[in-house]
């Protein structure tokens, strides 16, 4: 072996469960710590060499190469974006003993633990799937920081599924694995196949422990599913991997399975001989769709429609002429009623309403216009998001205004007495004058207020919230007791009710 070979690493280009999924030379990633989304690896980095599986420095050069194929595809679609947690997040690589994964607004962590089955070391950290999808938590919370602590089912399914999504677009911008994956379904990506099965690892690690009901029969989730929405208050609080339930890991998949039913109407729409190439350009067009409906998607009861609806628009304005098999697919799914999904923003009489400028607050004319679109509301905060668009094409002022919606009963458990935000929407599009041209405002709604009390009623008959004092321990400890929620006590002085994590698998 020369120089040159040695310094190279072995890595997974997928889960290590993967079916056919092999070690691959590559070179070490590099500046991972520089640019947007940047991450660090805890602990020293080792020489670049071809260590064996499950030894420490292996792990870190995979999970570092997986989280450099990450934060390329983030740069590409969100070249300004930033981690909540500051500018460099922090990943580590062995956390402790657990089947899990989780990203806690502080860092991603990964666990490792033993397969009861076969004896097999499962290290989280080893699968690209599971290494891209907290990644995936990370963006959207830093793109979308108000969706953290949204009350409403669909939003942290939405969560989930953004991470499953990250994995699958991660996946699919690799020649080779697109190749494989045109290859393995016959060039009939609505077959399953190694890149719609999610960690397939952990997922028979799951299995082995839980009982072969706690995940899909070959992988965690599997994007290609038959899952059709329903609201999920009539939904149960926890079912069989292969029954869909309110828990946003298993409803989650209506929208993972909706958006692959997306990449197939766009592959098979595509004209490149090239299969495998065609497979990986609608990916990467579904992508960037994707995440801009998921940057303006109001927060609510209905977020998934309103996303899925966003998408649409987006293949419409581009002129694409997959948008009318896009809307089927939605429909088909139940997430949109009908292929017309309309016009994001109405006419608005905007005199006398103009934009700030750049860098500047909003004026007092403004939150006055923006109040006096939304319904009356007390102790209601107006929080400016940002513009899209640059000058001097039309530019959209996005925002929200939150208020709090307290809980009263004992049926909300150690949230009795506590509050949650709720969410109202808004978007003010100016011209190149300046002047407002165009609004569109989404305020909350009786069924957003009565979703958010059945949400957390659910999270207490799961008994997933940590009191007050309880959520003053550190979050592994809460997370290894399954809890996703605390009471905290805010400076305001009001006991509001807010997420810590959601971890990787049901328990």
């Amino acid at each position: 072996m020369d120089e040159l070979e040695s310094a190279r690493i072995r890595v997974y280009r997928n889960d290590p469960g993967g079916r056919g999924e092999r070690l691959v030379a590559s070179d070490p990633p590099l500046f991972i710590d520089e640019g947007a989304w940047a991450f660090r690896v805890e602990g020293p980095a080792p020489d670049p060499r071809p260590y064996p599986p499950d030894t420490p420095e292996f792990l870190y050069w995979q999970l570092a190469s997986a989280l450099e194929r990450g934060k390329r595809l983030w740069q590409r679609l969100l070249p300004t974006g930033q981690w909540v947690p500051g500018a460099v997040l922090p990943a580590v690589p062995a956390a402790g003993d657990d089947l899990n994964a989780y990203y806690d607004r502080r860092a991603l962590r990964f666990f490792r633990d033993v397969d009861a089955k076969s004896g097999a070391i499962v290290q989280s950290g080893d699968s690209v799937d599971i290494a891209t999808h907290e990644q995936g938590h990370a963006v959207l919370d830093g793109a979308r920081p108000d969706l953290w602590d949204a009350p409403h089912f669909e939003v942290a399914a939405f969560h989930e599924a953004f991470g499953d999504l990250a994995a699958i677009f991660v996946a699919l911008a690799e020649p080779p694995l697109a190749s494989r994956v045109f290859d393995e379904t016959a060039g009939d990506p609505a077959r399953s196949n190694l890149v719609s099965r999610l960690a397939e690892e952990l997922g028979a690690a799951v299995r082995g422990r839980f009982g072969e009901d706690a995940a899909m029969p070959r992988s965690l989730r599997d994007a290609v599913n038959a899952f059709r929405y329903a609201d999920p208050r009539t939904l149960p609080d926890s079912a069989p991997a292969s029954v869909l339930s309110a828990e946003p890991h298993s409803f989650c998949n209506v929208a993972t399975g909706a958006c692959w039913d997306l990449l197939v109407a766009l592959f098979r729409a595509n004209p490149d001989a090239d299969r495998a190439r065609a497979l990986r350009d609608s990916a990467a067009s579904l992508a960037g769709w994707a995440v801009a409906a998921a940057e303006t998607a109001p927060s609510g009861a209905d977020f998934l429609g309103r996303f899925a609806r966003r998408i649409v628009r987006a293949a419409r304005s581009e002129g694409s002429v997959s948008a009318p098999a896009l809307a089927d697919a939605l429909r088909a799914r139940g997430l949109i009623s009908s292929a017309d999904v309309g016009d994001e923003l109405d006419p608005d009489d905007g005199r006398g309403v103009f934009a700030p400028g750049d860098g500047e607050p909003l004026t007092p004319a403004l939150r006055a216009a923006i109040e006096a679109r939304l319904p009356p509301a007390e102790r209601a905060e107006i929080v400016p998001l940002a513009f899209a668009g640059e000058r001097p094409a039309p530019r959209i002022l996005r925002g929200r205004r939150r208020r709090d919606l307290v809980l009263r009963g004992t049926e909300y458990g150690p949230a009795d007495g506590a509050a949650v935000e709720l969410s109202e929407s808004f978007a003010l599009a100016f011209a190149e004058s300046g002047v407002l041209r165009a609004s569109r405002v989404h305020p909350a709604s009786d069924r957003d207020a009565e979703d958010a009390r059945a949400f957390v009623r659910f999270l207490a008959r799961r008994r997933a919230i940590a009191d007050e004092v309880e959520g003053r321990a550190a979050i592994r400890g809460l997370a290894r007791e399954g809890k996703s929620h605390a009471v905290v006590r805010e400076d305001d002085g009001i006991r509001r009710l807010r997420r810590l994590w959601i971890a990787e698998e049901e328990r």
